[in-house]
């Protein structure tokens, strides 16, 4: 009896007590991941500075927070060299700025919503110098997404062999239709 008194304790020890309707994660690691079964269901945005928001071509970007406002669309984003990238060059610098035509479109492309101003990074064809070991936060001020739209890309311009864009695709923001169910912050 003894025996299967222990193997209880310590199988109700390994077994999660937290209710799963909680909107807040208990440590970094429920940080957005998509191969949970209830990712689709409970999708929500948490600031995460490690992984970043939406797919973006360039590793050296992060969107780590969206916000809506009363009148901006306000996104976070940081510029960081990737230190884990053996080809990447810590002794350097880079110059970097952001594209004054940069839009958020909707994933069908039938609206945009322009840039307003930025913070943190400035417009082109003014430049800021980084160093490549350094980490820049910065924060775009959009005009406000319409109602009820929740998945939208964010497109700086077309990357070539010079520059590289801060081109990022569905980010996702809870932004409901009905007004009453969300208060702006």
């Amino acid at each position: 009896m003894k025996p299967y008194v222990v193997l209880l304790l310590l199988a109700s020890a390994c077994t999660s007590n937290r209710p799963p309707a909680v909107n807040a994660p208990a440590d970094g690691a429920e940080y957005y991941q998509p191969s949970q079964p209830t990712y689709k269901l409970q999708s929500r945005i948490l600031p995460d500075p490690q992984g970043g928001l939406g797919h973006s071509q360039d590793p050296d970007i992060r969107v780590t927070e969206v916000r809506l406002t009363a009148s901006y669309t306000v996104v976070y984003m940081t510029y960081a060299k990737d230190q884990r990238d053996r080809y990447s060059n810590f002794y350097g610098t880079s110059s970097i700025s952001f594209n004054p035509k940069a839009v958020l479109a909707t994933s069908d492309g039938k609206r945009t919503f322009k840039l307003l101003k930025t913070e943190g990074v400035p417009m082109s064809p003014e430049t800021v110098e980084i160093k490549n070991d350094e980490k820049l936060p910065f924060v775009l001020y959009f005009e406000r997404l319409d109602k009820g739209i929740d998945t939208f890309d964010l497109f700086e311009c077309k990357s070539d062999n010079e520059n590289s864009c801060f081109n990022v695709a569905a980010i996702n923001v809870e932004n409901p239709l009905d007004a009453t169910s969300q208060q702006p912050k």
